[in-house]
């Protein structure tokens, strides 16, 4: 063969290789254009938020708040026509609270302070626990300090979060350690209490709570808002040593039986291939959980609406799983990882949305770097929807027990300053939702799924 005839098959063979690509792209551009246009008409999901933040808020693992939500949810899927709607029952520890009540006494007179126990804080004495007050600026504050400064004492941590970071997601990691391992750590130098200062990005009155770690003994433990954080240091600068008054009604439960809840749309070629899609549907007891996360849960149950009503069949059974227990011990996504395991379910990707409902900005991808490359070649496909990045990192917690099985993980995103306004406190309420945000979650995370499942994840 000459040389200039290896040259022209060589021609033919990349033109129609641009061809074909060319061919391609278009019907991929118009399916996401159709997955849009479904999503930005519907307000589905948006109603199905106003009935979790409205109907079933604070919904903390064990509560009968987190059952109501649950069962709405479980309707929703059946009367969509999910090919299977289930719920998978697990068993954990739980913890009850009731309620908090923190005050400070000072020049005479018994001053109320906006708190809410950490979980899972146990219980004062019916009188409440009454003792004297140090300051600490973070668990460096307390490390340096001997252990008989502290004993007997409630700790107070008023370290700030580093309000410099422009991620509000590393802000909050500047300063929640005094709030996950702090009452440990105050505990084992002798400590009676703690209070921590609201690990947030506002200065208002709204604690936010979260999860704490405790060794072998516990001892109660609340946020109280940055505001009143800042009233109590003014206080004791003149009053050092004045005593705080707390009042915890909570308890543990050894065993309880939840459920995550499961709805699959059947694939059509590899019916035994799983993409799950999620959001845990627990929040804590003080708040309506609007962003985090009722709206993953809703954009996830979107996912399989927009599939049904935009008549796409996908490949492979596309699982939308919300999930319980995020929040407190974690259980929900341990016990799913379980039974997937028990059941030999095999997993082709798992994807979250758990850092709140604003403005879309990309995904994050857990996977070796063969899958990254392709699943970051969707990119320029919806970046016309507010998806600028797509990058190597961190997914969720939930699907992260998948992670042991090989499964590629990712993590939808969005624009973060708002979220650590209002994450774990009352101010998460559904009028912080913006549909049109919302619904541009739904259709980005429908849109990546229904581009991996029909393009794949192998060349």
């Amino acid at each position: 063969m000459k040389l200039n005839e290896v040259k022209r098959i060589i021609i033919l063979f990349f033109l129609g290789f641009i061809y074909t690509a060319s061919l391609a792209q278009p019907d991929d551009r118009d399916m996401v254009r159709g997955i849009f246009n479904n999503a930005l008409l519907s307000d589905e999901a948006y109603r199905n938020l106003e009935y979790l933040c409205e109907q079933a808020p604070g919904r903390l693992l064990g509560s009968e708040e987190s059952i109501i939500a649950l069962e709405y949810m479980k309707t929703y899927f059946g009367e969509m026509g999910a090919d299977t709607v289930f719920l998978q029952a697990f068993t954990t520890p739980a913890w009850i609270h009731e309620s908090t009540a923190v005050s400070m006494l000072y020049a005479g007179k018994e001053i109320p302070l906006r708190a809410d126990a950490l979980g899972p804080s146990p219980a004062t004495p019916a009188e409440g626990l009454t003792a004297p007050v140090i300051e600490v600026d973070g668990l460096e504050g307390l490390e340096a300090l001997e252990s008989s400064k502290v004993a007997g004492h409630i700790v107070f941590f008023n370290g700030p979060v580093d309000m410099t970071l422009v991620n509000t997601f590393r802000i909050y990691g500047s300063a929640v350690g005094q709030r996950s391992r702090g009452p440990a750590l105050a505990e084992e130098k002798g400590a009676v209490g703690v209070l921590v200062r609201s690990v947030g990005t506002r200065i208002d009155t709204f604690p936010h709570t979260g999860s704490t770690r405790f060794q072998d003994r516990k001892i109660p433990a609340s946020a109280i808002s940055t505001i009143d954080a800042g009233i109590l240091s003014e206080a004791l600068a003149q009053e050092p040593g004045l005593m705080v008054k707390m009042n915890i009604e909570a308890h543990d439960l050894d065993s309880i039986t939840s459920y995550n809840l499961v709805a699959d749309i059947r694939g059509s070629e590899y019916p035994d291939q799983y993409i799950v899609v999620g959001g845990h549907i627990d929040a804590w007891f003080n708040t309506a959980g609007a962003h985090d996360d009722g709206i993953g849960c809703a954009q996830s149950a979107d996912v399989l609406r927009i599939f049904k009503e935009t008549g796409i069949k996908p490949k492979r059974t596309v699982r939308a799983i919300m999930y319980m227990d995020e929040e407190l011990y974690q259980s929900g996504g341990r016990a799913y990882a379980d039974y997937t395991q028990k059941e030999g379910l095999k997993h082709y990707l798992a994807l979250e949305a758990d850092a709140g409902g604003f403005t879309p900005e990309g995904f994050m991808v857990d996977a070796p770097d063969s899958i990254f490359n392709i699943i970051s070649g969707f990119q320029p496909l919806l970046e016309p929807y507010g998806i600028h990045y797509i990058k190597q990192g961190g997914s969720g917690v939930d699907i992260g027990p998948l992670k042991r099985f090989g499964v590629p993980l990712m993590g939808y995103r969005t624009d973060s300053q708002r979220y650590m306004d209002l994450h774990h406190s009352a101010f998460d309420t559904f009028d912080k939702v913006n549909i049109r945000e919302l619904q541009l979650g739904a259709g980005c995370m429908a849109a990546m799924i229904y581009l991996i499942d029909k393009n794949g994840l192998k060349h």
